[in-house]
């Protein structure tokens, strides 16, 4: 199986929709109504929004075998510090290395800025375990309004990015 790391372009946004849905449903499917979900999807998950997203703001896919299986989404905030805006991986392949792969390589392909920002549903307890492993820690707690539904969100920053020795 081969696994690379590459920036993100027009021609991955159908894969980008696919993996967004299925993780999205797969994730948050007791912790966000799958009416609230669908809006989300929807709303930053269609097409043209994805078009326009993926012209604009920097796209890591991580693909096996020719097929995209996961990507992340940075932006910059502002000089010196960005956030990952959307980091998703196909159900299937989830808890095989590829998720910090994908972050690893994601922070030096765009050669992102620290702090390096992330919002996560409390709920979402195994992101937050994924991210704390990788050297986040929290930053912030806010509750906000989600399409109606209530969330509760944690926003965890990392300062600095070390390498996993391999």
């Amino acid at each position: 199986m081969t696994v690379q790391i590459r920036k993100g372009t027009l021609e991955d946004i159908e894969a980008i929709q696919d993996i967004a849905v299925k993780s999205w449903h797969d994730t948050y499917e007791d912790i966000i109504p799958r009416a609230v979900q669908d809006r989300f999807l929807d709303m930053f998950y269609n097409l043209e929004t994805l078009k326009t997203r993926v012209g604009a703001t920097p796209f890591a896919v991580l693909e096996q075998d020719g097929s995209v299986i996961g990507f992340a989404n940075f932006i910059e905030l502002e000089k010196r510090k960005s956030e990952l805006a959307a980091f998703y991986l196909l159900p299937g392949v989830q808890n095989k290395g590829y998720g910090t792969m994908l972050l690893d390589e994601g922070i030096k392909l765009f050669a992102l800025p620290l702090p390096l920002f992330v919002n996560v549903e409390q709920e979402n307890t195994n992101a937050i375990a994924f991210y704390k492993a990788r050297g986040f820690v929290d930053w912030d707690k806010f509750e906000e309004d989600f399409y109606g539904h209530k969330l509760e969100t944690v926003r965890l920053q990392l300062i600095q990015h070390v390498e996993e020795e391999v």
